[in-house]
């Protein structure tokens, strides 16, 4: 019986010196890792305000401007999404989509080239969007 106290004790003894030697290793182990360098907060975004709202059925005749991506050019949405930017006005409208817009983003190289447009004006949750039904882009 002595015997098998003894082994029981021993197995207990041995098995706590192990845990306490992993625990204490692993630690030590962790802490010999080098740590990873903090990564910078990600930029306050200051959102570019909307066009000041026009009323539905509004008239934009040649007005000039830019083509511009929401997200890739103006870094305030998580979508892409064209808008005109007109030339001298704060803000921007966000385009419907149609076939002339999708001709006029392949000329105009991400705002790159001035734009002067014609279209109707719509409203939705507070916000203006553009129906192009002309639009020419200026060329160099």
């Amino acid at each position: 019986m002595r015997r098998t106290l003894g082994r029981f004790a021993a197995l207990f003894m041995l098995t706590a010196a192990l845990t306490i030697a992993a625990t204490f290793g692993l630690q030590a182990l962790a802490q010999d890792e080098p740590d990873e360098p903090e990564k910078p907060p990600p930029p306050k975004e200051v959102p570019m305000p909307p066009a000041p709202l026009l009323k539905e059925n509004s008239r934009l005749i040649d007005v000039e401007g830019l083509i511009l991506d929401l997200k890739t050019d103006l870094e305030v949405g998580k979508v892409s999404r064209a808008v005109f930017q007109p030339k001298d006005a704060l803000g921007y409208l966000i385009l419907l989509e149609n076939s002339l817009l999708e001709k006029v983003l392949k000329d105009t190289a991400h705002g790159e080239r001035p734009v002067k447009v014609r279209g109707t004006v719509t409203v939705f949750r507070e916000k203006n969007y553009l129906l192009l039904d002309y639009a020419a882009v200026k060329r160099d």
